[in-house]
């Protein structure tokens, strides 16, 4: 997540303070941090003083935070250093861009030596040195002075004050130079390949990845001081306001990614809401943020920010409960970002040493997440591809397949019509002259049966082809014709041969009324495996729907009994139709609505 409720605690940690006596800082070769040497004044008037001698008549409290923290205060805070120093060359440097007013007074003996008005309210060109620390130099004395630093900002207070030497000095821009140049250069590539990725994918997660990628960017190197540097030196007011802006930006990209990233509108949709809302209340304070001073919404900034976390990590979260791969990754980044968060808040509150790997623990964290994110887009990228290729190997397959069985039946139904043209003329003269449909349902009767059946029996005996029986039966018929009158059951059995004539496709495949409620079905050429397919196909029909008329409908159910065999020549068909009606008897009296084979 691009900001972390860490950052929160590191605010909150700023406003903690203990207090002890300080001690004159007697400077000589290598020296840093001077914090045991510091004091502080709150100076929370309505109309706080500004003048030097009037605050040197105040008690001053000692300090040893490391370093100096105050929090989100609308005070004015006064330090205090006294030293001694022997040593030329030597600058005191405030490492925290962000203060709004700094102003450096240096006294000795109640004269002043020299004074400086610095913060980031004025143009980066007018600061001593264009570095974006607060650098001064100290002057060479043999007898105690004083410096006076009086701090006033909008955002959280911090004050680490050090002295350095020319070499060190020059040492420390130089690193920090290489260290936050390598930083902000590979997270601004990696942003922009992902946007460009975006413009000739279209894929929207490369684009929130980007956004995420870049507002990052910024926001370190804004909190470095770079940006006012060398971005906009001479904006103080886009200045002020462009951390609060920035983090807007960076939840609003941010929730957008985790949520495409885990695929969470595909599987929760009312997270998916919810994130939305916070990506849309993101977009809106990102724009309010242009408008209001830092301190006016840098309090629902973070509060947001807060609400993305918990929200990026309850779709992770849950997204890894269902074991999807890009979520553990999405994981292992926010762990990598939280742990450079708690490195620098320690390194920061003294509980951990400060060195070149705790002050830049946070960018590195950043870095860290950024290329593990990366890697689960890589993850859920090439996740996606196989499904792609996978279904459209299954659809070429597929289409392959039906194309061959649709040439294997075209063969095979040309063959068939071209043996049985014959035998249909002939039947069509026997039908002109005999009545064989059943005038309720439409279907064949059971003459019609009798005559076909017997045909359809000796052929299969030549053609060494199978034959196959079904016989039905609606059940509780009776009750049926008793409780909804004989009207109703003759609709029942119109529909039943509806149903079953819907089910079948093949022109050989003939369905009758054998009598009252019963049906058979005659199939040449098809195996016993085929048949019971047919016949779970009618039994299904049966079932989707009940039997309608008027207002009246009843969901009725059939008793099955298949029969199927190869005929022999002087083979005799009753005994098939014997073993349909066997097997419809058994169907019914195993309880009925069943299929028995």
């Amino acid at each position: 997540m691009p900001v972390r409720a860490a950052l929160i605690l590191m605010f909150i940690a700023c406003s903690l303070g203990n207090y002890t006596h300080a001690t004159e800082l007697v400077l000589q070769s290598g020296f840093g941090e001077v914090t045991p040497s510091l004091a502080f004044y709150l100076d929370t008037r309505t109309d706080p003083s500004s003048d030097i001698d009037d605050i040197r008549s105040q008690q001053f409290l000692n300090v040893s935070d490391n370093p100096p923290q105050f929090g989100y205060t609308s005070a004015t805070v006064w330090l205090r250093l006294r030293y001694v120093s022997d040593v030329p060359g030597t600058w005191l440097s405030v490492n925290y861009p962000l203060l709004d007013e700094l102003d450096i007074y240096i006294l000795r003996d109640g004269q002043m030596l020299s004074q400086y008005r610095m913060g980031d309210r004025l143009a980066f060109d007018q600061r001593l040195l264009m570095r974006p620390d607060y650098t001064v130099p100290l002057p060479v004395t043999e007898t105690p002075a004083d410096v006076y630093l009086r701090v006033r900002s909008d955002s959280s207070v911090e004050v680490p004050v050090t002295i350095v030497e020319d070499y060190a000095l020059r040492h420390q821009m130089e690193s920090s130079a290489w260290t936050q140049g390598l930083f902000f250069g590979a997270m601004v590539m990696l942003g922009l390949y992902h946007v460009l990725i975006f413009f000739s994918s279209g894929d929207r997660s490369y684009l929130y990845f980007g956004g995420l990628s870049l507002t990052m960017a910024f926001i370190q190197i804004t909190i470095w001081g770079r940006s006012y540097q060398f971005l906009w030196p001479d904006s103080p007011d886009w200045n002020s306001i462009a951390i609060s802006t920035l983090i807007n930006a960076s939840n609003f990209f941010g929730i957008l990614y985790i949520s495409k990233l885990v695929k969470i509108r595909e599987h929760y949709r009312l997270i998916h809401v919810a994130a939305m809302t916070v990506a849309t209340v993101a977009a809106l304070q990102c724009l309010v943020s242009i408008f209001v001073t830092y301190g006016q919404i840098i309090q629902s900034t973070l509060l947001l920010s807060l609400v993305t976390f918990v929200l990026g990590s309850m779709m992770i979260i849950l997204r890894m409960r269902d074991r999807y791969p890009p979520a553990f990754a999405a994981f292992i980044a926010g762990l990598m970002y939280a742990l450079g968060s708690f490195s620098y808040i320690l390194g920061k509150l003294g509980v951990l040493e400060n060195g070149l790997f705790l002050n830049n623990a946070l960018a590195i964290g950043q870095l860290l997440q950024v290329l593990l994110f990366a890697f689960a887009l890589s993850i859920r990228m090439a996740m996606d591809r196989e499904l792609r290729e996978r279904a459209q190997r299954e659809t070429e397959e597929a289409k392959d397949m039906l194309l061959e069985t649709e040439r294997h039946q075209n063969v095979r139904l040309d063959q068939e019509v071209r043996a049985r043209t014959r035998e249909l003329e002939a039947a069509n003269l026997r039908l002109e002259k005999i009545s064989a449909t059943d005038a309720l349902t439409g279907l064949y009767n059971r003459r019609h049966f009798d005559e076909t059946f017997e045909r359809e029996y000796y052929r299969a005996a030549r053609e060494h082809q199978p034959l196959s029986l079904i016989m039905l039966d609606l059940d509780h018929f009776k009750k049926l014709n008793d409780s909804y009158g004989h009207t109703f059951g003759d609709e029942a059995l119109r529909q039943t041969a509806i149903r079953i004539q819907d089910v079948l496709n093949r022109p050989g495949d003939v369905a009758f009324r054998y009598g009252g409620e019963e049906f058979v079905i005659l199939l040449p050429d098809t195996p016993p495996s085929a048949a019971h397919i047919l016949a779970r196909q009618i039994w299904s029909a049966m079932r989707s729907e009940p039997v309608s008329m008027k207002d009246q409908a009843v969901k009725l159910t059939i008793s099955i009994g298949i029969a199927s065999e190869q005929p022999a020549h002087g083979g005799n068909c009753s005994a098939l139709l014997n073993k349909a009606d066997q097997k419809l008897y058994q169907a019914k009296e195993e309880g009925r609505d069943r299929i028995c084979n």
